[in-house]
């Protein structure tokens, strides 16, 4: 769909649909795969055509030595017949690197803008994946490296924001708050803990706008 956008080719309903679900598969499948080497604050896939950024995923660790454990491991690995070509970036914030014109109505250069044309992907995918996450591998709910030093810092950040709330979606699913592709804010382990716990809450009881 972005590519045929990009080109101005046209495209309706139905083949938006299979480029969705192809997409909202794809982004489990990696976010999974990629959450085997650490724990995993952010991903992102771009919309992009520009030649540095077309197919690119965007991951962010909370620890950077996840991140170097996950560049030395995807190094020389395949994905559907294409080498994976894994790289540092110095893009550390997806917020402000993602294109406000194509997030909020429509970027004027189109597929080729230099700033993020980040996917959409449903909150409830997002949800579900973290969940597995932390199922699959429990003891990123405990770690504590670097602990010591940012703690203080990110309880400060978390308390000026407002972490629940009726999630809005327009007739096509999508959700309205504005913020489709941005990071949340860093969390400590209790945090982290205390957010699947209310997911898991959500999800037995029937309370909350999601379904999982």
């Amino acid at each position: 769909v972005g590519g045929a956008r990009g080109r101005g080719e046209p495209w309706d309903d139905d083949m938006y649909d299979r480029a969705q679900q192809h997409l909202e598969a794809f982004y489990v499948e990696v976010f999974l795969e990629l959450a085997n080497y650490g724990e995993i604050e952010d991903l992102v896939v771009v919309d992009n055509l520009c030649d540095h950024m077309i197919g690119n995923v965007y991951v962010k660790y909370y620890h950077e030595e996840d991140a170097e454990r996950a560049l030395m491991k995807l190094t020389g690995r395949f994905y559907s017949g294409k080498l994976i070509q894994a790289e540092y970036t110095t893009v550390s914030d997806f917020r402000e690197a993602r294109c406000r014109a194509f997030h909020e109505t429509r970027c004027n250069r189109g597929a080729y803008c230099n700033f993020m044309h980040i996917k959409h992907i449903p909150r409830a995918i997002k949800r579900r994946v973290v969940r597995e996450m932390y199922d699959d591998h429990p003891e990123y709910l405990g770690q504590t490296r670097g602990a010591g030093k940012k703690e203080g810092k990110d309880r400060k950040k978390d308390r000026s924001r407002s972490r629940r709330g009726k999630e809005k979606k327009d007739k096509g699913g999508r959700d309205r708050d504005g913020d489709d592709g941005a990071p949340a804010a860093r969390q400590t382990s209790e945090e982290r803990r205390a957010m699947i716990a209310s997911w898991n809450q959500e999800k037995d009881g029937g309370g909350g706008g999601v379904v999982a």
